[in-house]
């Protein structure tokens, strides 16, 4: 299982039971709710359903698969959880798997279609991957990928 260092509360408890990276996805599929009068990004709120309310239809099987949301259900059926928003481990996580993507032969179209994110910011990540490389945007290697072109290939 991966570290859970940086990780508190109850997200700290559902990584135990789903691993670190689950819970981060988790974490970035909640909705957020404000309350009136409160400014900021809001509370993120999760309620696991007890195991004769899990349906393939709810939305955390959804989110997680059937396996994982039943894990949480039976740890945590019934509760309201408060989870903390974690977004730069979420986007260094994310960074990290276009970075491996792009090694592995990934394109720029696939990565953003993927990773529902512009091309601009797949150009950014993979040009801070390359310590310092000069690059200007949309430069690719002759394949089309813009990996061949920074040598991850």
């Amino acid at each position: 299982m991966n570290s859970l260092s940086g990780l508190s509360g109850d997200l700290k408890s559902i990584a135990e039971v789903i691993g670190r990276d689950q819970a981060l996805y988790l974490v970035s599929q909640c909705r957020r709710y404000k309350t009136e009068n409160r400014v900021g990004r809001g509370q993120l709120l999760l309620y696991v359903p007890k195991l004769k309310k899990l349906t393939a239809e709810h939305n955390l099987v959804q989110a997680l698969g059937y396996d994982n949301a039943h894990k949480l259900s039976t740890v945590f059926g019934g509760e309201l959880l408060v989870l903390s928003h974690c977004n730069q481990m979420i986007l260094s996580t994310r960074n990290e798997g276009i970075k491996n993507m792009m090694r592995n032969g990934f394109s720029i179209t696939e990565l953003v279609d993927f990773f529902n994110v512009t091309e601009r910011i797949i150009l950014k990540i993979v040009k801070s991957a390359c310590c310092g490389c000069m690059m200007t945007d949309g430069a690719v290697g002759n394949d089309g990928h813009i990996g061949t072109f920074l040598g991850f290939e």
